[in-house]
């Protein structure tokens, strides 16, 4: 389940008329634009011109992103990484690695596949499919006993599950 890149934003529009571009970012963290090298939009590498961090958001300029024509050609991509340039906190873990892991109780019971996690405010929320139906909870601590992408597995407290637990079919 280990992602070779890890996406670190999305391409919102265009800013100005010389190919700058405003990011949206997903990391907990905006500041981490700011020592960019390279990033990869669609496949194609680009090196990193400038960034910048405001309270207005996060802007970068990329080599060969020379005008607004070509800034809006980007616009609703993903930027991404090399999963070695990522920069991860010891015991954190990147969602994109966790993504299609089986999530099971303590029992061994299979709960689903992790599609999605949405991030919201308080708490992400994981978002499982198991057939035809759609489970999603919060990422209360209190909830998981262990996660491990390098085995595509999260474990959960079959208990705090049930109590957060929203069940869509």
């Amino acid at each position: 389940m280990i992602a070779r890149e890890i996406v670190i934003g999305t391409v919102a529009r265009p800013r100005g008329i010389s190919g700058e571009l405003k990011i949206t970012p997903i990391t907990d963290d905006p500041h981490r634009f700011l020592s960019l090298k390279t990033v990869f939009v669609d496949g194609r590498e680009y090196r990193v011109r400038s960034a910048s961090v405001n309270p207005s958001g996060v802007f970068v300029a990329l080599e060969g992103v020379a005008d607004r024509t070509a800034a809006e050609a980007l616009r609703g991509k993903s930027l991404c990484v090399k999963r070695e340039d990522a920069v991860k906190e010891d015991g954190r873990v990147f969602i994109a690695d966790l993504i299609g892991c089986e999530v099971r109780f303590e029992d061994g019971a299979l709960v689903g596949v992790l599609k999605d996690v949405l991030q919201y405010g308080a708490a992400d929320v994981y978002v499982v499919a198991n057939g035809a139906k759609t489970i999603m909870f919060p990422a209360l601590e209190r909830v998981f006993l262990s996660e491990d992408p390098n085995r595509g597995k999260i474990v959960l407290d079959k208990r705090a599950f049930d109590e957060v637990a929203v069940y869509e079919d």
